[in-house]
């Protein structure tokens, strides 16, 4: 019986550390879609900023 506990306990084990993987993950790619929308705001201001000087 104490290899069955112990079986469970590795797979509880295995399971949290892939629960962990995957929200490291998820927090990696949410960071990635603000600094590319911070990274696409950036650009759109200073091209308006490049077509107001040009206006001028």
């Amino acid at each position: 019986m104490g290899w069955v506990k112990a079986k469970i306990k590795q797979a509880m084990g295995s399971k949290k550390e892939a629960d962990g993987i995957a929200l490291r993950n998820e927090e990696m790619k949410e960071r990635g879609r603000r600094e590319r929308e911070q990274a696409r705001a950036e650009a759109e201001r200073l091209r308006e900023g490049a077509r107001h000087r040009h206006e001028r």
